[in-house]
């Protein structure tokens, strides 16, 4: 089973060089930080959306379709309860739904979705070396770089310990899928306790080996890898730096929020 994220697709998205897309991963964050209304984020959402279709990562958009969805429907559910507005919609109970507060929390579901989608994105279109090359060149200190794309590995290592011990259990006549809700509450105790196990002596591992290799932040370093930018790099770059600086102009007029 792959766990890792990255698709070698070798589309030109997948050329560009690391930090054009760390930088536009950031100012994706930023446009999506920085609007409430619900059509403003919607067109980010076909932005990211088409920067995928473009990068040829739709499957590792359906490996998240059912968290892409919950999150939308919970932001939808709860902040209606939180906001308050002018414009009566629901009552329930003492508790009335406003127009504004519906609309607020369309917005923060699209809003997480956005920001996922363009982690997504950029997991799928950059290679972990790839990754912490570009934090390095951005002048990101080598240990914190070493440390992101460390959170990054750790991923696909716990999911697949995960797995292993899932499959332990269940030959042991573990039965996960039957029963309430209640009973597969009280059947996970078994599944946490070997994984924490594990996850801690796979820690103790890999702190030796990189003891044993000499890491330490202090220390210089050479990357294998060399990239530079090209002109389809600074000019990825402008069209983010104009999608920002004509945000910040909206925003400063009054558009963008519920």
């Amino acid at each position: 089973m792959n766990l890792s994220l990255y698709l070698d697709n070798g589309t030109w998205i997948h050329r560009l060089d690391a930090r054009t897309k760390i930088l536009w991963l950031l100012g994706l964050f930023v446009l999506s930080l920085m609007f409430s209304d619900p059509s403003f984020l919607l067109g980010m959402m076909g932005l990211v959306l088409g920067t995928i279709i473009m990068a040829k990562s739709l499957a590792n958009v359906k490996r998240i379709l059912v968290l892409l969805v919950l999150l939308f429907v919970y932001s939808l559910i709860l902040w209606p309860f939180f906001v308050e507005g002018k414009t009566p919609l629901l009552e329930i109970g003492t508790q009335i739904i406003t127009v504004e507060g519906v609309l607020y929390g369309l917005g923060m579901g699209l809003r997480l979705n956005v920001m996922l989608l363009s982690g997504i994105f950029m997991l799928s279109t950059t290679a972990i070396e790839e990754f912490t090359q570009g934090l390095h060149r951005l002048g990101v200190p080598h240990a914190l770089a070493f440390a992101l794309s460390l959170a990054f590995r750790w991923v696909p290592t716990l999911l697949g310990s995960v797995s292993a011990v899932v499959q332990a259990q269940r030959a042991r006549g573990l039965d996960l899928p039957s029963g309430t809700i209640f009973s597969k509450l009280r059947q996970y105790p078994p599944l946490v306790v070997p994984l924490i196990g594990h996850t801690l002596r796979q820690t103790n591992l890999l702190a030796m080996a990189l003891e044993s290799k000499g890491f330490g932040p202090g220390h210089p370093r050479r990357s294998l890898l060399e990239s530079r930018m090209t002109g389809v790099d600074y000019l990825v770059l402008g069209i983010m730096i104009g999608l920002v600086s004509g945000s910040i102009w909206l925003r400063l007029n009054g558009y963008g929020t519920t």
